[in-house]
């Protein structure tokens, strides 16, 4: 289990066995990079990564199908041979598949390009419309890949595996935060003394997974002023109080202390708010340590007036009667499975594209549209035929203007595949960056402006989409 709780792991890592073979080991220095900082960062992430080489004929493995149901992020390290690997396409497929299902919102694809691709390569349309980062340089042509070991590329590495990490730590934060508004209510889970570290572990689990927010996420502080105050705060709006306790020694000496303080105020707060009485599961034991006697003594002589419902069996038994008190997902409605977001074509200088991803997040985050990257080199589409179908098929177009100069900007209003899109209510120039006169003077009558230099311009990005309301061509 990692930081996601509605995911049993955070990031899938998807790439070519041949990418981490001799003695350079790529991936294994990437990863590790990725897990390091992203734990300082963010905090104890978890990475799905299938080390062993699949046999000439050997079945694609369930538990890597598995390993990518059951991800929030696909990271996917393209070697300039990674769609020749049959393992690899299915990766990749299989997440692409999630994605086009609407599996769950802010799942997230990140492509690493550690070689440019095949020139006569033909790569998945839906690449064109992510942000993706590259590990080479084309100079010395043809191209050279990025090692961090030398000296010249050390500055050029760290700083792409810095934006790596960012994107990857915002994804993260974003499905997290997600999660806990989406969550069907929160359970408080009383911490436990280390012998029954396990046990709690499987029950939060088993919460998370099932889309509750488990509490505390962290021991108390127990020497604090205000610990009783935490706990409180914690059972005031869960809808249920759990806990697990043994009559066994313990290292922690004060854990039964601890296990009877929380127990207290649980039936307390379960009582006043009208809950369930708080569920305690007694592990069964043939002798009574003298620390933990007390408290054993307290749960059977005394909280049985104050309200709890005590279990002596499996912990199947309690989790069984636990989701039986909890409230139960809402079935998906057939519109809603079918519903299909409003597409907006979104046009970027190539190096730029993976600059655009806070850009990416708020139009689909808080406008509801899905951004459809068509990438340029100059003026000219990398892909014209893919551009003249998007646009054909959206309502509105965004020109990304960042580092470019203000003939660029011209140079695409003044296209002819944009002229069917030339009014302010269907095309709009969106202005970030760092500003300077031009950006600052620049007026057309062919497309709304958007600047966002200082802010992100939620507004005024808002207003523009709200322009076309209806959606339609």
């Amino acid at each position: 289990m990692g930081y996601l709780p509605q995911f049993k792991n955070d990031l899938f890592l998807s790439y070519r066995r041949a990418s981490n073979e001799g003695p350079d080991a790529w991936i294994d220095t990437f990863r590790t990079q990725v897990e390091t900082v992203l734990r300082d960062r963010v905090g104890d992430i978890s990475i799905w990564r299938d080390k062993d080489e699949l046999n000439a004929g050997e079945a694609w493995r369930p538990a890597i199908a598995e390993g990518i149901d059951t991800s929030g992020l696909f990271l996917a390290v393209i070697s300039r041979t990674y769609f020749d690997s049959p393992e690899c396409r299915k990766e990749f497929d299989r997440f692409l598949g999630r994605l086009k299902a609407g599996a769950g919102d802010g799942l997230k694809l990140v492509p690493i390009f550690k070689h440019p691709p095949k020139p006569d390569q033909e790569l998945p349309r839906e690449l064109a419309e992510i942000g993706h980062h590259e590990f080479f340089v084309r100079e010395p042509k043809p191209w050279r890949e990025l090692d961090p070991k030398l000296a010249s590329d050390y500055g050029p590495y760290h700083e792409r595996m810095g934006r790596v990490l960012f994107e990857l730590a915002e994804a993260i934060e974003a499905l997290h935060s997600q999660q806990k508004k989406q969550a069907l209510g929160k359970v408080f889970l009383a911490t436990v003394p280390p012998e029954l570290n396990s046990d709690r572990e499987r029950l939060r689990s088993d919460l998370r997974l099932s889309n509750f927010v488990v509490v505390p996420e962290r021991e108390y502080l127990w020497n604090a002023d205000d610990y009783q105050d935490r706990i409180a705060q914690d059972l005031a709006d869960s809808l249920l109080a759990v806990h697990l306790v043994s009559g066994t020694a313990s290292t922690e000496p004060l854990s039964a202390e601890r296990s009877r303080i929380q127990l207290q105020l649980a039936a307390e707060a379960m009582a006043r708010h009208g809950r369930p009485a708080p569920l305690v599961r007694m592990l069964k034991s043939e002798t009574v340590d003298a620390a933990t006697q007390p408290l054993v003594e307290y749960i059977r002589n005394v909280m049985p007036d104050k309200g709890i419902e005590l279990f002596e069996g499996s912990l199947e038994e309690l989790k069984s009667d636990m989701f039986g008190k909890l409230p139960k997902p809402a079935p998906k409605t057939a519109a809603r499975a079918v519903a299909k977001p409003r597409e907006m074509a979104v046009l970027v200088e190539d190096g730029e594209a993976a600059e655009i991803d806070a850009l990416k997040q708020l139009l689909t985050a808080k406008l509801g549209v899905k951004p459809l990257v068509q990438r340029f080199t100059g003026s000219t589409p990398k892909d014209a035929g893919r551009l003249a179908k998007v646009l054909a098929d959206c309502p509105q177009a965004l020109v990304v203007w960042h580092r470019q100069d203000d003939d660029w900007v011209q140079a695409l209003l003044d296209s002819e595949v944009l002229a069917g899109h030339a009014s302010p209510e269907r095309l709009a120039v969106y202005v970030m960056g760092e500003g300077n006169d031009m950006k600052t003077d620049f007026a057309t009558p062919q497309a709304s402006l958007i600047r966002a230099l200082v802010s992100p311009a939620e507004a005024e990005l808002a207003a523009f989409v709200k322009a076309w309301p209806d959606g339609s061509v």
